[in-house]
């Protein structure tokens, strides 16, 4: 199964998602930039998919391999995503956004 640290990254990418996409996505939308508009486009599934993604490649990649306060894994940002994608799936079942 899972490590431990996996699972954080897990339940990390899940809630990104789900927050990302029924509390973001809704605000977004009254936003008049173009770019905001695209990312309303994707949903609230693919914004929360998108922000987990985004949120576990930083992590991995600046925290831990720039500025040296971890340990950069791979597995660390499938897990995030893989989270995410859950979370994804979660909010087009329950047909939120």
């Amino acid at each position: 199964m899972f490590a431990r640290d996996k699972k954080k990254h897990f339940w990390a990418g899940l809630a990104l998602a789900i927050i990302a996409g029924v509390f973001l996505c809704p605000i977004l939308a009254r936003v008049p930039w173009k770019f905001a508009q695209l990312l309303v486009a994707l949903g609230a599934s693919g914004l929360g998919l998108l922000t987990a993604a985004v949120g576990g490649a930083v992590k991995e990649i600046i925290r831990d391999w720039l500025l040296k306060r971890g340990h950069p894994e791979w597995l660390d940002f499938v897990a995030t995503c893989l989270g995410g994608a859950i979370g994804s799936l979660i909010m087009i079942l329950l047909r939120v956004g």
